[in-house]
């Protein structure tokens, strides 16, 4: 998401900046302090609608609904309006909060207003075109901003995009909820409609745990797709059904972030981002780093520099706390250390938390002959993990999957006295060499490609890893409290 932060520097509502593609040499490129280039040419900020966010969804009086409706999946008036690359993250609580994402084709500049209509899913009927009710209490506004982006495909080198992002608060935790996303110009309440609708198909999202809650749920952990686009459409229906409450993503979405690929990764990997949120952070791989950033919209972590915020997060869901992080520079480390130091101390005292987990895109550990350890990773943020008791670290980076003994002062410890290390960075990107060194439990080549599924269940923690086609079980290990 676009927030104060970017470089661009939004002023009298528009910037401008000039940036031409890079050659192959981003394994070296930059993120937060130093700043990587921009695939970005113009950035026009929308005008700011305050969201008319509600504590709870109430049914409402007759005279004011809900008003049954239901209109067909495909419910557009006007094709550059039609929203596309619908996702949600997490900015806020997730429990009680969903942040809503699409992009648009057409330009910001002419009053559009983005929308989410969201109601329980108890209340609504299935499917992309199924009944929803109506009514004022139940629509949250949001932002947008427009850019231009270069592109390969287009006959002038240049692409246009509308983001678009709602945050709906006032939720209850653990529901399911459906939605539609976009725009309408008014609703005709004698008919039951709306004029000049610009609507998603219905999708899912359900809300997560309060902290403390320590009943069971899921996620998948993975990194590195690169240019697996393809594959990613092949078995997103099927890990769509792995019924994850959410995903979290290591970097290296892309081969180098450029518009046209981000179209295609969100495009593939659509079946799974209509009812699970995705929790990413940036890879080096990300080159264009303002396009990573227009994607997703990220908490925003006051106490981080203006050009870090959302480089760096965190989030608990029940009794799990998370932080994701960006380890693409020595300057990014570095400017993240007091922050999480300060975010694990808190979290290591809360007594609503059992477990902490930690996702970054350069392994601390790694025995692959591609790229191995990042020292930087472990300088800086190892003791820090090690002091407050991380359980689990994930990574990418090694397109292979290897995971560490526990370790504490760069040694081998009993389990449950040290962070295990896991890199996970097979997410169909073409497959890297395993190694073994002192630190490796197991590791297996890349070729197969791979994922891991997390089950939590109170003080046990059970990970399973995938092989690529969800028809091999690489690793499996239970962590318990």
């Amino acid at each position: 998401m676009m927030t104060g932060r970017v470089s661009m520097g939004l002023s009298a509502g528009m910037a401008v900046v000039m940036a031409g593609f890079l050659g192959c040499g981003f394994a070296t490129t930059e993120s937060g302090p130093g700043a990587l280039p921009k695939d970005v040419v113009e950035v026009v900020a929308a005008p700011d609608v305050p969201p008319e966010a509600v504590a709870e969804l109430p049914p409402g009086d007759p005279g004011s609904g809900p008003w049954q409706v239901q209109g067909p999946a495909d419910w557009s008036t006007n094709s550059g309006l039609k929203p596309r690359a619908v996702h949600v993250t997490w900015q806020g609580d997730p429990a009680h909060t969903v942040t809503i994402q699409w992009q648009t084709d057409t330009a910001a500049s002419d009053g559009y207003v983005p929308k989410v209509w969201i109601v329980p899913a108890a209340e609504a009927g299935e499917g992309p075109d199924g009944t929803m009710p109506f009514q004022d209490a139940r629509v949250f506004t949001g932002t947008g901003f427009t850019y231009q982006a270069f592109d390969d495909v287009s006959p002038d080198g240049l692409v246009d995009r509308s983001q678009w992002t709602v945050e709906v608060t006032g939720l209850d935790p653990k529901t399911a909820y459906r939605y539609r996303a976009g725009t309408w110009s008014a609703f005709d309440k004698a008919a039951a409609t709306f004029a000049t609708p610009d609507l998603s198909p219905v999708q899912d999202v359900r809300t997560g745990r309060e902290p403390g809650d320590r009943s069971a749920f899921r996620f998948v952990s993975a990194g590195d797709s690169r240019t697996g686009s393809d594959k990613i459409r092949e078995n997103a229906p099927r890990l769509a059904q792995v019924d994850a409450d959410f995903w979290l993503f290591n970097g290296d979405m892309t081969e180098v972030g450029s518009q046209p690929e981000w179209d295609e990764w969100l495009d593939a990997m659509s079946p799974i981002l209509a009812t699970s949120p995705l929790m990413p952070i940036q890879g080096n791989h990300e080159v264009f780093a303002d396009l990573f950033y227009y994607q997703f919209a990220m908490p925003q972590i006051g106490t981080l520099p203006d050009d870090m915020k959302e480089h760096g997060w965190s989030f608990t869901y029940g009794n799990m706390h998370f932080v994701g992080l960006d380890s693409n520079t020595e300057a990014s480390v570095v400017a993240q250390k007091d922050w999480l130091d300060a975010d694990l101390a808190e979290a290591s005292i809360d007594p609503d938390i059992d477990w902490v987990v930690a996702m970054f895109h350069h392994p601390a550990y790694s025995a692959s002959p591609s790229h191995g350890s990042t020292q930087r990773v472990i300088d800086n943020w190892v003791p820090i993990f090690e002091k407050h008791g991380v359980a689990l670290a994930f990574a990418g980076h090694d397109h292979d999957y290897e995971r560490s003994f526990p370790i504490r002062a760069s040694q081998k410890v009993e389990d449950g006295q040290g962070p295990v290390y896991v890199v996970v960075g097979g997410f169909y990107s073409p497959g890297y060499s395993a190694g073994q060194d002192w630190w490796t439990f197991v590791s297996h080549h890349g070729d197969k490609g791979n994922y891991a599924v997390v089950d939590v269940d109170g003080k046990n923690l059970t990970v399973t890893a995938y092989a690529g086609y969800g028809d091999e079980i690489l690793d499996t290990f239970t962590l318990s409290k």
